[in-house]
């Protein structure tokens, strides 16, 4: 794992709230509402948006917003504007997880990233456990790629049961962002009433 060494000083200037473009005041008009000023992982930011009933209290389009969640580099920008910190850099370490291992009887229950016998060990042990066939690998155009066999593997058993995991980037507000934010989203709040 590796972790940012030194997160940048809270007190760093930060973009005017008119100068941020409509999809960042609305990433950070959403992140205020649902997380406050806490610490949270990247990717439980869009299912905790996907859940809360009342985003539209404080952003003209929770669909929108949940588009922009999609790509990581607008958390990025907004850490640039100086509204957030980046409190850890996730994507380090990544691993495929078998869903559905069992110790009893399965050989691996993960493979690292660029360790293709590791990967090519859980595609045999699913085929053995589902009952079909291990020539599985030959339908992929690259069978070192693991995202092309995870999604083939899935595919032909009709579920999830290869699952990319890495631990998650973290992000939180700065102290000054988040006093700016937050007075955003109580007066949307207040408008709404």
């Amino acid at each position: 794992m590796s972790s940012i060494s030194e997160p940048p000083a809270d007190d760093i200037e930060h973009t005017p709230w008119d100068d941020l473009t409509a999809a960042r005041r609305r990433v950070v008009l959403t992140i205020a509402h649902v997380h406050g000023p806490q610490t949270f992982n990247r990717p439980d930011l869009l299912d905790d948006v996907e859940e809360a009933d009342d985003v539209e209290d404080v952003i003209d389009d929770k669909d929108r917003v949940l588009t922009s969640l999609d790509y990581t580099r607008l958390l990025n920008d907004l850490t640039e504007d100086g509204y957030l910190v980046k409190e850890f850099q996730g994507g380090t370490n990544p691993i495929m997880l078998d869903t559905e291992y069992d110790p009893g009887r399965d050989t691996r229950n993960a493979a690292p990233y660029g360790d293709t016998s590791a990967l090519h060990t859980l595609v045999d042990q699913i085929c053995d456990r589902e009952g079909i066939t291990r020539d599985l690998l030959d339908e992929v155009d690259n069978p070192y790629d693991f995202n092309e066999v995870k999604d083939e593997v899935n595919r032909a058993v009709g579920r999830v049961v290869l699952h990319p995991y890495s631990d998650p980037s973290k992000y939180r507000f700065t102290q000054e962002g988040y006093s700016v934010v937050s007075g955003k989203v109580k007066e949307r709040k207040d408008a709404d009433e």
